[in-house]
């Protein structure tokens, strides 16, 4: 009997990464000549409180390099995920989430893999996001 092939959110979930999303998944290193914004970066730790912080710039303003410099400096768990127009697919989206989750919580991914397969068999991202969103504290601890 042939092996069913796996789907991509089996494969985030059993740690199988490709090249290039392994990549994706690595805080990028500061730019040379970078400068640390000390007043940015205290405000990100505010926003922590509110439990979400939205950073809204043009292109090549640093907010990257921002990002990465706070999540360096931190002592909290991050999980960090580079998105490209690629990404634009929600199921490839999903499966790159559950893979960096995966990097910070081992083992994660098979706890989340099954919500997200819930909510996809309905044929609704939003759904997927609920179903996770709902349970991600108990999931995650975060």
């Amino acid at each position: 009997m042939a092996e069913r092939p796996t789907t991509s959110l089996e494969q985030a979930s059993a740690g199988r990464l490709d090249g290039l999303l392994a990549t994706k998944l690595y805080l990028p290193h500061p730019p040379p000549g970078f400068v640390a914004r000390p007043r940015l970066l205290k405000g990100l730790d505010e926003g922590l409180a509110r439990g979400l912080v939205l950073v809204c710039a043009p292109a090549g303003f640093g907010k990257t390099s921002l990002l990465a410099d706070w999540a360096r400096r931190g002592r909290r768990p991050v999980a960090w995920l580079s998105l490209d127009q690629g990404d634009n697919d929600p199921a490839r989206f999903w499966r790159h989430v559950i893979a960096a989750l995966d990097r910070q919580r081992p083992g994660i991914a098979e706890q989340i893999a099954p919500l997200l397969h819930q909510g996809s068999g309905r044929g609704s991202p939003s759904r997927s996001l609920r179903c996770f969103t709902s349970r991600r504290r108990r999931l995650t601890g975060w």
